[in-house]
């Protein structure tokens, strides 16, 4: 049998969560008993799961202190780097789902945007049934290039798990002109979906380097490499919900991002807990400038990642 990732978590998820037998778990998958058993003991050799005794919590780290303290941040998670960076993420994006999970009630909106981050976070959610929920696409779409990571699909897989209803943006996230921004920002259907937006408890986003090497819009195809270098050159360090930001954090006043279809830049900052998921050190400066002006209120992201941003400061 092929032992992907995404196996061993959902074996995993049967024994320690859903608190299955060996031997169901294995006529689940007509295996053996102890072919499950050596698939969990792999899943704790690859830190999927981890057995904590009074053990530290990556949400009271020394690493997270500091970055509480010095940008006034609701909470931060720092988890520990693993060997390789797909798994780091996962860890990273379990966390941010069980502290999603957490602030879960009746009647909650929630906003979203897209990116892998947002993708790993809401999977690993857990099903549960809630009254009167919203989930509100944040930005217009990237298309079928990136449809896992797609708000829409996104937001569409989140709706599903709270049972909440979902407001997409049917529109790509990026236009030619802003007179066609302001165009599609009047149609019913994007209007709806903008007047849900101004009425949101939380959003989830991701944060992405404007570095043209390191860009989600180069990769995504909404901008070329020459296009992002130039904005770069403007001062741009990152973007969230497709609007660029200074090093200080500002939104910028750029053609750019008057063509982006998606929530107002201050309907966004009215959001009253916004979460930001992003790890890897290339993202480094991007989180910090975010961080300096405020456009997350909650952080989650690794270890290594976390210690630069703290040694901009010095």
């Amino acid at each position: 049998m092929n032992k992907s990732f995404d196996f061993l978590v959902e074996v995993a998820k049967h024994y320690y969560l859903d608190s299955m037998s060996q031997s169901e778990i294995a006529e689940l998958y007509k295996i053996s008993r102890p072919t499950v058993a050596n698939i969990l003991k792999e899943c704790r050799e690859k830190g999927i799961v981890e057995i904590r005794i009074n053990g530290s919590s990556p949400f009271r780290s020394e690493t997270g202190r500091l970055l509480t303290e010095t940008y006034g941040l609701e909470t931060v998670c720092v988890v520990p780097n693993e060997t390789d960076y797909p798994l780091t993420l996962y860890k990273t994006c379990l966390e941010a789902s069980g502290f999603l999970a957490s602030m879960l009630n009746d009647r909650i909106h929630i906003g979203i945007s897209w990116g892998t981050a947002l993708y790993h976070t809401i999977r690993q959610l857990p099903k549960s049934g809630f009254v009167d929920c919203e989930v509100v696409q944040l930005m217009g779409g990237l298309g079928a290039s990136a449809l896992f990571y797609d708000g829409a699909e996104l937001a569409r897989i989140l709706a599903d798990k709270i049972s909440a209803r979902s407001y997409p943006f049917l529109s790509p996230v990026l236009v030619k002109t802003p007179e066609l921004r302001d165009a599609l920002l009047k149609e019913p259907g994007i209007r709806e979906t903008l007047e849900k937006a101004q009425s949101l408890d939380v959003a989830l986003v991701g944060l992405s380097s404007d570095q043209p090497d390191d860009s989600a819009l180069v990769r995504a195809g909404f901008l070329s490499p020459l296009e992002a270098q130039r904005i770069y050159d403007e001062g741009s360090c990152g973007h969230l919900c497709g609007y660029h930001y200074d090093a200080g954090g500002k939104f910028m006043d750029i053609p750019i991002n008057r063509r982006v279809v998606g929530i107002d830049e201050r309907d966004f900052l009215n959001i009253k807990r916004r979460i930001g998921i992003a790890c890897g050190r290339q993202k480094a400066r991007a989180i910090h400038a975010a961080l300096q002006g405020g456009l997350v209120t909650d952080l989650f992201t690794d270890e290594l990642t976390a210690l630069q941003i703290i040694s901009f400061n010095r």
